[in-house]
């Protein structure tokens, strides 16, 4: 399929689909030529195999390649709802994510196009939205706060606080959410939207930016019939106001059928019908395969188009009806193709005809600065995206920030679990270690509080953190794939809005505990006491984020996580002597920070203690220097223990954001 056009209807051409949008929806046909799609199942990087959880020996198996996609050719109009049909494994997701450029590995052959450019990924993601099978919404936000979070990042940066809102409300009175407006999302434990009204929202999402084309895959899932027919009505509406819609769908029922206007049916990567949905029947009643009385078309044409594999003579009878259906169907649209490719070309020539739509408003948006039939596609479109630009970093990070510490504060749930879980445990250290005496008995009490106090709380904040990071990453991958915001923007973000809450968290566990043990009531000492322990508990949650951004499987991420903390423990100086450890693993104590963080509490509290002592006795220890001299704890100075516990803290956040920035947070069972 030839579409070349000559360099400057080229450029108007571009514009008309990148410029900035207004009210209007810009129509554009998407046209599919030769499109092939090959996946092959290579072994992956090293933290993919070690998250699939497979063995070393299975790393250099050889994968097999299969053809998802083979010479699927079609043409989507503008005004027009598409339904892409067909059994499991058919290959519906797997076409609308290569049209959505979404695909993350495989080789992807043919030509896409919208109107008469040649389909870019830049391009697409200004003209385009694509709204996934489930809907990735946080449960503790409204219908308008979800929008308007989302417009903030997605719409240009000259979009001002009331163009935001009007956009919003725009979007919800399109979609019916009006009355819902302000009710909250929700989930399956927070009371709040119904399955349809959740699925409206998601595509109320990728309608911010007024896209030309919409594409859905399987939106009805998971509704029940009525709305699932209502879902489909509200797309048909949407189509109509010049919009190019595509879903796959998977057993629609006969409502639905009747509200498409075009259907396509795929089997094993190949189209076997591609037409106004009302032809269908007629079609394959033509071809000798009649649609039985009383029966939904979709569901028997489903059935006839999927290979049966519960025995060898079904599997090879059901194959050779796919293989002379595909036969069929491709010798009429070699049939068709020379006509419609006249067709289009008469209506392109019309369309580039004219200036195009938005190039006054490039020539007076690029700071006088003429463009000329010289410049190239590339430099067009990048011009085109700074003008349209999204928010910078600065504008990114405060309002992820924002939406972090308002779903924390909505969950008063966690919350209350958080303070109850610090507060018992303060109390329980307490109540072991209460007024604690300078008795020679007492000494190994003193050096076990401190311990109790730099490695309980931590532990239980990893474990808990990782459960949270992994279920953040549900919404945080796609928004990621979506383009909202940087991954810089993300991690400045989550780490510093966890900042307050664990300053409160951190003074709720201390507080109770060190007036029951009867610590020093010294200004000084209390404030360094309460610095160090905070730090220790902070190193203890970038641990845990750490490893969730690393390792983005759950059980690995807890696994690792817990087991370094375990190496970390035992170094600490209290379970075993530092003096006891071998030199092979003594560097494991130098980089444990619980150790830095146990050795500080001690030197702290316990350095300048006077113990009572029986002169009689030739193993007295007198003071906290000797004290400190039996666990080998001597010797240390407050800076090195903050330098090593700061050094800890500031490489796991290192890596933390190395892993947001470079490891996929995909869910592990996406």
């Amino acid at each position: 399929m030839e579409r070349q056009a000559s360099g400057s209807d080229r450029l108007d051409a571009v514009i008309d689909l990148i410029g900035p949008h207004t009210t209007d929806i810009v129509p554009i046909d998407l046209h599919v030529d030769k499109l092939s799609y090959t996946v092959t199942d290579v072994p992956g990087s090293w933290w993919q195999k070690i998250t699939n959880i497979q063995m070393p020996w299975e790393w250099m198996e050889k994968g097999k390649t299969t053809e998802v996609l083979k010479d699927v050719s079609f043409t989507a109009k503008s005004g027009q709802l598409m339904a892409v049909m067909g059994g499991s494994g058919s290959g519906k997701t797997s076409l609308l994510d290569v049209l959505a450029c979404r695909t993350s590995s495989g080789v992807v052959t043919g030509d896409v196009y919208l109107n008469s450019v040649v389909r870019t990924k830049t391009i697409l993601d200004s003209c385009a939205g694509y709204v996934r099978q489930d809907d990735r919404l946080i449960a503790f936000l409204t219908v308008r706060e979800t929008l308007i979070f989302v417009a903030q990042l997605k719409l240009p940066r000259t979009f001002n606080r009331a163009m935001i809102r009007n956009r919003v409300d725009l979007v919800i009175a399109e979609l019916g959410l009006t009355q819902a407006a302000d009710t909250k999302v929700g989930n399956d434990s927070i009371r709040g939207l119904s399955g349809g009204e959740r699925r409206r929202v998601s595509i109320g999402i990728q309608l911010l930016i007024l896209p030309s084309v919409l594409f859905l895959d399987e939106p009805t899932s998971g509704l029940d019939s009525f709305t699932a027919n209502s879902i489909i009505k509200t797309l048909s509406r949407l189509a109509s106001k010049h919009r190019t819609i595509i879903m796959s769908i998977h057993q629609p029922r006969f409502d639905i059928f009747n509200t498409v206007d075009t259907m396509m049916l795929l089997s094993k990567g190949s189209i076997v019908f591609n037409g106004p949905a009302k032809e269908m029947v007629n079609y394959f009643t033509s071809l000798g395969y009649p649609c039985p009385e009383h029966m939904n078309p979709c569901d028997y044409y489903i059935d006839l188009t999927t290979v049966d594999n519960t025995s060898p003579e079904r599997e090879d009878r059901s194959l050779a009806v796919v293989q002379r259906l595909h036969e069929a169907f491709k010798s009429k649209q070699e049939e068709h193709t020379v006509v419609d490719l006249n067709k289009q070309e008469a209506i392109d020539t019309d369309v580039l005809k004219g200036p195009a739509r938005w190039s006054k408003v490039l020539f007076n948006t690029l700071q006088g600065k003429r463009v000329t039939e010289d410049d190239t596609l590339q430099n067009l479109i990048d011009a085109m995206e700074r003008q349209r630009a999204s928010p910078g970093l600065g504008i990114q990070f405060f309002i992820l920030f924002r939406r972090f510490i308002r779903v924390t504060l909505d969950d008063y749930l966690a919350l209350l679990t958080h303070v109850i879980q610090a507060l018992l445990m303060s109390l329980l250290l307490g109540l072991a270690y209460i007024s604690l005496k300078l008795d020679q008995v007492s000494i190994r009490d003193w050096f076990g509080v401190m311990f109790m106090m730099s490695v309980m709380y931590p532990y239980m904040v990893i474990l808990g953190l990782i459960g949270t990071c992994h279920e953040e990453r549900r919404f945080i991958y796609f928004e990621l794939q979506d383009k909202l915001y940087h991954p810089a923007a993300l991690y400045f973000a989550k780490v510093l809005s966890d900042v307050p809450f664990h300053l409160v968290y951190v003074l709720i566990y201390i507080i109770p505990l060190y007036f029951m043990a009867g610590l020093s009531m010294d200004a000084y000492t209390v404030c360094m006491f309460a610095l160090f322990v905070g730090v220790s508990v902070f190193t203890s949650r970038c641990l845990a984020m750490m490893s969730a951004a690393i390792l983005p499987t759950y059980q690995i991420a807890s696994f690792f996580s817990q087991t370094l903390f375990s190496l970390f423990i035992m170094s600490a100086g209290f379970l075993i002597n530092l003096r006891n450890i071998i030199s092979e693993t003594r560097w494991i104590s130098d980089l444990s920070y619980l150790r830095w963080g146990f050795q500080a509490l001690c030197l702290i509290e316990i350095k300048n203690l006077k113990f009572q002592c029986d002169e009689k006795s030739p193993s007295c220890v007198k003071d906290g220097n000797d004290a400190l001299l039996t666990y080998a704890l001597e010797g240390g100075e407050l800076w090195q223990c903050a330098l090593g516990l700061g050094g800890t803290m500031i490489f796991f956040l290192i890596v933390m954001f190395l892993g947001l920035r470079f490891v996929p947070q995909k869910p592990h069972n996406e």
